[in-house]
Parts: C-alpha cells; sequence; structure tokens
C-alpha cells in the first residue's frame, strides 16, 4: 500500500485544487476491528504473569486519510516494536509521526507521548492504534497514557542558535522555499525557520495545479463558442478604473487580432488571464499585482522545472480556475514541487529550521533587521538578517478567532466550519507585520473550498467532465463557477453536502489505477456503481433523478453550449462505467487579506511607504485575489511572489 499511497493521495489532494486534504478526518469510521498475529494470542487472554502476553498484535485507527495499520510487538513487560503497515497518509507531512512517536513509544514504554505538529491525526492514529494492541495483549492502555514522558517531543536534529545571515526566511511552504531558493541562487546566505515539524504548507496539501498561459500545451485545446462568450462577457465590464481600462483595451486588442486570425485553438494571454482573475475577485484586486503575477507565471513554471519539478503536458480547467490553464505535476500533488524545492534550497546552502517559530520582527533605525525566534529546543534566539527578512507564513484559515473577527463575506465562518489547510495557516506572520506598521488589505474576504472531502476520496479536481448533484440527485450550480459562488450553492443545499459524479474515462484520464479506486471504494472513500442507479443507490439518492440528471449532462456536453446553469467548460460525456462519486462539504480554503505589498514584494507601510528590508510572498500578503481566489491561482502567486521576494533580498 504504501508504493501508492503518493498516488491516491495525489488524487485526494487535487480536489482542492490549492489546497488540498487539512487536518479533519475525512471519513466517520472509527479505529477498525483489529486481529493479532500471534497465532496463539486472542485479545480476551490475560497477560499472565508479566503485563502483557507475548506476541505480535494488527490494529488500525482512523488518520487523516483513511485507516493507518501497525503491529506491535510485546515481551512479557515491554513493548519491544512498532512496525508501520498500510496507510494512505501524505507522505512528507505525516513522516515525522511515523519517525518519532513509535520511538517514543517503545523508549519510554508509555502512551502519553507528544503527537506531531502538522500531523495531529496521523499521531492520534498511532497513539489509538498502539492502545488498541495494547487491550489485545492484555495490557492497561489507559495506564500507559498516564506514563509521564520527560524531554517530551523529539529535539533532535539541528538547533537554531542566535545567528547573522543575509536573507531570514519565516516560512517553509512553497512561497518560504521559492524564496530561499531565489535568494540563495541570488549569491545570498539563508537561512529559513518553520514552526511546524515539516515542510511544505498548505503547497504541500495542494493538488498542484498552477495556472499560467502556456502557448506550447495549450495549443491542442479548442476554443469553443462557450468559451468565446466568456471572454466576450468580462469585456463587456464597464471600466472600474484606469488600470482596468488600460488592461481591458488590451485584452480587446489581443482579442480582435486572434478572431482576424481564423486560429481555433484556445485564447490565452497573461493580460486574459490577468483581467479574469480581477473580474473573479470583483475588481477589488491590485490590477499592478495581479500583472505582476500573470506576466510571471510561465517564466517561474520554467525556473521551477529547471529545479526538478516535472508538469504533465495536458493543461485543464481545476475547479474554480474558470479557463483551461490549470498545468498539474505527474502525481497532481503540490508534494513534487516542496520536494523539489527543498532539494535545492539545501543543496544551494539554505540552513532550514524546523519546529522553530518567529516570534516577532526586529526593527533597528527604521528597517526590518532580523527576527527573535524560539527554537526546536525551546530556547529563545535572536537571528539578525542584514539584507532583509522575507515573511512567507500563510494565512489565517486555522485561526477561527482571527477568521470570525475579519469576515464579512459569510454569515459563520466559526467553529461550525472546518478548515483543509495546514495547522500552522494561524496568521502569525500578518500579526508580525502589523506590529511593526505593515498596512493589512482585504482581511474580510475569505474563501471557502467546496471540495472539501467527506466520504475522503475522489478522482480529481477538474470539472471538465464531472458534474456536481446534491442529496436529491440534482445538478444545482454551474461547476465551472467560481469557487465562492461554489460554496454559497453548496451551503444552501441538503446537509449542506454534495457529490461529484464521473465515469471511468475520467477516472483513467487523470491516472488512477484499479489499485487506488479498489482501495477508496473498500475504504468507503468513494461511491462506485456499474450503472448509474447502482451509483445512485450506493449514494443513497433517488435513482431515477441522478440518471435524468446524467442524461441531460451529456445532452448538454455534446451541445457545448452554455447550458441552463451558465457552465461553459465542457469535454468529455458521463457514460462509461463503472461510475464514481465521492461527497464534499465546504471548509475554509483561503484567505485573500494580509500584508500589503508592491510588484517587488516589498512590504508597504500604513502610509504607502515600503518598509526597508521587509519582503512577503504567499497567502500572508493581500490585495492580489480580490474577494475571490481563482482555482489555481494560489500555487503561482506563492511561487512567483516567492522567487521575486528572494531575488529581491539578495541584491539589496
Amino acid at each position: 500500500m504504501k508504493k501508492m499511497a503518493v498516488i491516491l493521495l495525489s488524487m485526494m489532494l487535487l480536489l482542492c485544487g490549492c489546497g488540498g486534504k487539512g487536518d479533519t478526518p475525512t471519513t466517520a469510521a472509527e479505529t477498525t476491528a483489529a486481529e493479532t498475529t500471534a497465532a496463539e494470542t486472542t485479545a480476551a487472554e490475560p497477560a499472565g504473569d508479566g503485563t502483557y502476553k507475548p506476541g505480535t498484535y494488527t490494529a488500525s485507527a482512523q488518520g487523516n486519510n483513511g485507516p493507518v495499520e501497525l503491529s506491535v510487538t510485546f515481551s512479557e513487560d515491554a513493548i519491544t516494536e512498532i512496525t508501520i503497515g498500510e496507510h494512505a497518509e501524505t507522505q512528507g507531512l505525516s513522516d515525522p509521526a511515523f519517525e518519532k512517536i513509535p520511538a517514543a513509544i517503545v523508549q519510554y514504554q508509555s502512551l502519553g507521548v507528544d503527537t506531531i505538529s502538522g500531523a495531529t491525526y496521523t499521531s492520534n492514529a498511532i497513539l489509538d492504534a498502539v492502545a488498541d494492541c495494547v487491550a489485545q495483549a492484555g495490557g492497561d492502555a489507559e495506564a500507559l497514557r498516564a506514563v509521564a514522558v520527560e524531554g517530551g517531543e523529539d529535539t533532535e536534529g539541528a538547533v537554531l542558535a542566535d545567528s547573522e545571515v543575509d536573507v531570514l526566511v519565516i516560512g517553509g511552504g512553497g512561497a518560504g522555499l521559492s524564496a530561499a531558493l531565489s535568494a540563495s541562487q541570488g549569491g545570498a546566505s539563508v537561512i529559513l525557520v518553520e514552526k511546524l515539524s515539516a515542510l511544505g504548507g498548505n503547497t504541500f496539501r495542494c493538488g498542484g495545479a498552477f495556472n499560467t498561459a502556456d502557448p506550447e500545451r495549450q495549443k491542442d485545446i479548442q476554443m469553443t463558442e462557450a468559451l468565446s462568450s466568456a471572454v466576450e462577457k468580462v469585456l463587456a465590464h464597464e471600466d472600474v478604473s484606469e488600470d482596468h481600462a488600460k488592461l481591458k483595451a488590451e485584452v480587446q486588442k489581443q482579442w480582435d487580432e486572434y478572431k482576424a486570425s481564423g486560429s481555433t485553438a484556445l485564447f490565452d494571454t497573461p493580460e486574459w488571464h490577468a483581467l479574469q482573475s480581477i473580474d473573479a475577485g470583483d475588481y477589488e484586486g491590485n490590477v499592478e499585482l495581479v500583472r505582476t503575477l500573470t506576466s510571471n507565471t510561465l517564466d517561474t513554471l520554467n525556473w521551477l522545472t529547471d529545479n526538478g519539478v516535472e508538469w504533465t503536458d495536458q493543461v485543464s480547467t481545476v475547479v474554480g480556475a474558470l479557463w483551461n490553464r490549470s498545468h498539474q505535476t505527474p502525481n497532481n500533488s503540490g508534494a513534487d514541487i516542496i520536494a523539489a524545492l527543498e532539494q535545492n534550497t539545501t543543496a544551494s546552502g539554505v540552513e532550514i529550521y524546523l519546529d522553530t517559530k518567529a516570534e516577532e520582527l526586529i526593527v533597528e533605525d527604521g528597517r526590518v533587521a532580523g527576527a527573535v525566534i524560539t527554537n526546536s529546543a525551546g530556547d529563545k534566539v535572536t537571528v539578525k538578517a542584514g539584507k532583509g527578512v522575507i515573511m512567507a507564513t500563510g494565512g489565517f484559515s486555522a485561526n477561527v478567532e482571527m477568521r470570525v473577527k475579519y469576515n464579512k463575506q459569510w454569515e459563520d465562518i466559526g467553529e461550525s466550519l472546518a478548515t483543509n489547510n495546514s495547522p500552522g495557516a494561524t496568521g502569525d506572520g500578518i500579526v508580525m507585520g502589523e506590529a511593526v506598521g505593515a498596512n493589512l488589505v482585504g482581511m474580510g474576504w475569505i474563501q471557502l473550498m467546496p471540495l472539501n472531502g467527506v466520504s475522503g476520496g475522489g478522482i480529481s479536481g477538474y470539472v471538465n467532465s464531472s458534474l456536481y448533484c446534491n442529496k436529491e440527485g440534482k445538478r444545482f450550480v454551474a461547476e465551472d463557477q467560481r469557487r465562492d459562488v461554489l460554496a454559497a450553492a453548496v451551503l444552501a443545499q441538503t446537509d449542506k453536502l454534495f457529490y461529484i459524479v464521473c465515469d471511468q474515462k475520467e477516472a483513467e484520464l487523470r491516472g488512477l489505477t484499479p489499485e487506488v479506486l479498489s482501495y477508496m471504494v473498500d475504504n468507503g472513500l468513494l461511491y462506485s456503481g456499474e450503472t448509474i442507479a447502482e451509483l445512485a443507490e450506493n449514494m443513497g439518492v433517488p435513482a431515477d433523478a441522478l440518471e435524468q440528471t446524467v442524461k441531460e449532462f451529456n445532452e448538454a456536453v455534446k451541445a457545448d453550449k452554455p447550458d441552463e446553469f451558465g457552465r461553459t467548460t465542457w469535454e468529455n460525456t458521463i457514460e462509461t462505467g463503472p461510475f464514481y462519486a465521492p461527497s464534499f462539504s465546504p471548509a475554509v480554503h483561503h484567505t485573500m487579506g494580509g500584508l500589503e505589498i508592491n510588484g517587488n514584494a516589498e512590504v508597504i507601510n500604513t502610509d504607502g511607504e515600503v518598509i526597508p528590508g521587509f519582503y512577503a510572498a504567499g497567502e500572508v500578503t493581500g490585495g492580489i485575489h480580490g474577494t475571490n481566489r481563482v482555482g489555481g491561482n494560489a500555487v503561482p502567486d506563492a511561487l512567483c511572489f516567492g522567487k521575486i521576494a528572494g531575488a529581491n533580498a539578495a541584491k539589496n
């Protein structure tokens, strides 16, 4: 199972487009039935004269993405070995839990060991499964939970001390790693600190969708009447500002030239990408920043390629992307991007410290000159940065208090809504930046991702060949709409839940093997059926309604025109069994507000001036996405501005 875990999880992560699975359990299952592998031993037998009945016992418990299996070997008076078995946890993110927790249990003979930051559900799954095995062996799991553990979490590895460096990067997600690599390639010495036990942030969790106009990869995509109508609609919008009017005029000229050329290939340019993104954000986004983003996406994609990131040739439309410009890594996972960036930053000499949390920025003579940091041993240290500090700590989706404080978009953004973001997305960088005078913009706009897994599995986050239906078996929204529109539509459905229906063609197109599909179906992560009626029965929705819905969907695909919901993106019909449908409900996914920056990724203060020595990139910034972030724009946002911030800090 381990050999296919990356593929499985990348499929599930892709469902979030730009932000993958969170730390919310994805199925309702609790600890599964356990069985012993010691032939002569049963769970009901007493431990005998010793604490345990010797043998090896197997159990599983619910992790973040499905069951985590393990086996525990006991002597008469000790846990001697813990072996992790099959699981579908996210590789890299869950590794610290698998490495540290079993070792700590054996070392301390305790189930009171700390969970691992950023891998809480994986940690708890290990502890619960070991407790099950303890019970099977006749031991007292509750007594083991009460055994004190000296020293807490393992702090083995590099520990940050007082330091001086050219560039300090705070945050180890996609923005932070790209900034660190860019700065190092620019000749600067770099230290990167990450408060969690693993690198990656939201970029690791996302499906790796990267939007960019790319003439080579888009050349075989056909322009349709429906897509043309989408261009005309955005161009018809009244001028909102001088910058918008100028951008719109450029796109109008490009569109007129395209039509005059007689081309049937997909129309796309950096300017059209920018205009569409601004429109999708209700014209609240900063035109200069959006232009900076879309004019750098292809260059950044190629830079990532040069640094080991691979991309498939296929370009599609990830949920909320609005256009066929979403690029993917081979495993459909942001983990591919993080792995390449981590390898290259380390090779370039960047010093990386995990479990290391920045607490406050140091300002000297009006310049941000470093930070006070709590290292992995719990000590306060100071890092002085001669050229600059780059803030890349992400947004505040995991900070309920902060969400409620700033929200002006949703009726309820509190604890009733989970987040599928990294647990590290608590707004630390925004708070630190504001404390040194940074201006905050767009803080009230918070995006809900409609595709937060309830069943836990999925085929892909692409809308081209899938339909969304509610518990009544009916479509209720244009699947290619903005994410805020999709989320609002889902919240109005029964139990705030919906299904994504697709067929075997789509599963094969997205690279899911029979092994992966069987795993998801067998573990209740995915509903399936040889016919639509059988699928409906397994989903618990009316079969006649779902059959009619699929029939009407297929007719709309063949017509290739906007349908009654206004959908314009079509590809394949849903006709080839088996058929599949995971279930979803919205979750807090992206916070559009944060530190104001300019096109050089320099942070702006409340007086509209640059704060010397202070840069920011990624979700910690605001002003780029307006009221709504386009699906597939977050990864290029983080990596483009990370690259820009690193380069500018290095030459400062």
